[in-house]
């Protein structure tokens, strides 16, 4: 077997914070993707690459194959395995098989602490075969895109499809969900307590729509999105950030709570016009982006008042601000992405000097679409 598989990332466009405290959040695909490559070899060793996090192993086959008679298999449903169980186990393999493992980073570690777990928890009890999987990412690790869920989804669907020695090209519905849900055990790993809403998008692809407690909420974004998804170069602290938020709630409840009540009627009123069908009208279709837009602005001001914009990001506002573009903080905040939103008739000089401005101030910037497909096979 030799093929490839990609998923992509994720952006949060409105729900970042209001998300913890039962608020609607919705979830777009990025227009950026991470591609594993699994080739069966006949060598006697499993090759491992991870160029983004700079892992370069092999694994002995004989290693693996007398380590795998000790684990069952739960291919078919891993909401059933026994998580921390089955991670304990794996993490004590991965820790005895790679002698500089306590020199590794915490991301070399989960990433290959996480492709043991699903490599183990699909083919435990069967010897396996040769192979060799390498994974390259356009996105940037760490920075709220989804990068470990695009990961997890390109993971757990090279390994199922090898398992099963299948040459299909489509994906059925079922196979998704069960690919989402061998990935949703690897955010496990690297997140603890994740929501799905990652993995999720990067398997369905489009629009997801998230509240606390319910499943992910599968759409079709109706409406085509352009972005400039801006990169501050500023590392965040998600967990620092939600920490600060919830301390903000406990002094100030009833205002806080307005905040995230407002941020709950902004992403409603955003999901009507996302799922609304274009007219053929245009200037109803440049109603519906002059609406985002104000949305988007709103959005940014109210998760700025709760303390967790920057002012890198407020440094990529005023730039947007200066050329007509709407532009909101996506994820924790604190740093890490902006995106601004371009509209279907923006001019590309615009676009093209508003890029060369951020450029200047030191931000990374990518112009890109939302909204693109889930996982896909390639031969």
């Amino acid at each position: 077997m030799n093929f490839s598989v990609s998923a992509p990332g994720k952006v949060i466009l409105h729900g970042e914070h209001s998300v913890v405290f039962g608020k609607t959040a919705i979830a777009v695909s990025l227009g950026l993707r991470t591609t594993a490559y699994l080739k069966e070899t006949s060598n006697t060793f499993i090759n491992i690459n991870l160029p983004s996090v700079l892992v370069k192993e092999s694994v002995q086959l004989h290693h693996i194959n007398t380590e795998i008679l000790s684990y069952k298999s739960y291919i078919e449903h891993p909401q059933s395995i026994p998580h921390e169980e089955h991670l304990i186990k794996t993490e004590i393999f991965v820790k005895n098989t790679f002698p500089n493992f306590d020199n590794f980073s915490g991301k070399q570690k989960n990433a290959l602490i996480a492709i043991f777990y699903v490599f183990f928890g699909v083919f435990g009890g069967k010897e396996i075969r040769g192979f060799e999987i390498s994974f390259v990412s356009d996105l940037t690790i760490g920075a709220g895109t989804g990068s470990s869920a695009s990961f997890a989804v390109c993971l757990a669907a090279a390994l199922l499809r090898f398992a099963k020695g299948s040459n299909e090209s489509i994906i059925n519905f079922e196979e998704k969900q069960l690919i989402s849900q061998w990935a949703y055990n690897c955010e496990r790993i690297m997140h603890g307590t994740p929501s799905g809403i990652d993995n999720t998008t990067a398997t369905f692809g489009s629009l997801v729509v998230f509240c606390r407690g319910q499943k992910p909420n599968l759409l079709d974004l109706k409406l085509n999105l352009r972005i400039l998804l801006v990169d501050t170069q500023v590392s965040r602290q998600t967990q620092v950030l939600a920490q600060k938020v919830r301390g903000l709630m406990g002094r100030n409840p009833e205002a806080v709570d307005c905040v995230m009540t407002a941020m709950d009627h902004i992403a409603k009123s955003a999901l009507k016009i996302l799922q609304n069908q274009s007219s053929n009208c245009e200037g109803d279709v440049d109603a519906q982006y002059q609406n985002l837009a104000e949305l988007w602005n709103m959005n940014h001001c109210l998760l700025a008042s709760i303390g967790v914009s920057h002012p890198a990001l407020e440094s990529v506002r005023t730039s947007a601000d200066k050329f007509g573009l709407a532009c909101k903080l996506t994820g924790a905040g604190g740093g890490g992405y902006a995106i601004v939103l371009v509209p279907r008739t923006a001019n590309q000089k615009v676009i093209d000097d508003l890029t060369k401005e951020l450029a200047d101030k030191g931000f990374k910037v990518i112009d890109t679409a939302l909204g693109g497909p889930g996982v896909q096979y390639y031969v």
